[in-house]
């Protein structure tokens, strides 16, 4: 059985790290997001942008997901190919 290369655990490190980044971004500006609505008035402009900017962020967690899924698939068959 072929062990795993060094140069192959670093490019997996890169690829989970910069969706941990991505991840935390997001989470962070969601909450910013949140704040800021909670202190505008009820049916103004602004908080209505608010809420439409905070609800399109929310479904970014579901292409993480695809990403992450498409990523592994490619490294997996990667590992395959180059055995």
């Amino acid at each position: 059985m072929k062990t795993i290369q060094k140069k192959e655990v670093e490019n997996l490190q890169g690829f989970i790290l910069s969706i941990v980044g991505i991840a935390v971004v997001l989470a962070v500006g969601l909450i910013v997001l949140q704040q800021l609505s909670a202190q505008t008035s009820a049916g103004t402009y602004e908080r209505n942008a608010t809420q439409a900017i905070a609800s399109q962020l929310g479904t970014i967690p579901n292409w993480i997901g695809i990403l992450i899924t498409v990523a592994l698939a490619f490294i997996v068959l990667g590992y395959f190919y180059s055995r």
